[in-house]
């Protein structure tokens, strides 16, 4: 029981903040960002998470000193939609933007087609002595990830409404 520490970045494990502009683009943010920070950066424009939104109900807006939360994603909408009424075809364009953002890879940083190597010196692997003079070097064994492959079913697509 004690404190580990990971090699992977948190874009890899997926520790990230991810924040849909108002322009399509997707930030991913790997440090811990405040939505003052993101206001001020866009001005006129508020924060709101995704899973807040709802159909039928008012938009909420996060307050200013609210951290934003790892592995979420959140929206930089126009202030004049603060504590209006979400309407379908709204929500719609929204899912539709980040479908498309998500497809296209409309990340603001290229940090996800990074793999990390790890090298840590204290567990180099020396060579094993067995007494004999004759150094045996330990079997170093490499593993490669699975290549991705598509899932052969049905896609069914919806009609986008902007």
């Amino acid at each position: 029981m004690g404190n580990t520490t990971s090699c992977a970045p948190a874009i890899i494990t997926g520790g990230v903040i991810k924040v849909m502009t108002s322009d399509g683009k997707i930030e991913v943010h790997t440090r811990h960002v405040k939505a003052v920070e993101l206001m001020l950066e866009n001005p006129r424009q508020f924060v709101c998470a995704y899973g807040d939104l709802k159909v039928g109900h008012r938009i909420p807006g996060l307050a200013e000193d609210e951290e934003l939360e790892r592995q979420e994603l959140y929206f930089l909408l126009p202030i004049e939609m603060l504590y209006s009424v979400l309407s379908q075809d709204e929500m719609d364009s929204l899912s539709c933007k980040v479908a498309r953002a998500m497809k296209h890879g409309g990340y603001h940083s290229n940090i996800g087609r990074i793999f990390p190597v790890c090298i840590f010196p204290s567990e180099a692997k020396m060579p094993i002595d067995n007494g004999s003079g004759d150094a045996q070097r330990p079997v170093e064994r490499f593993s490669k990830q699975r290549s991705w492959k598509p899932a052969l079913d049905t896609i069914v697509e919806t009609p986008c409404r902007l």
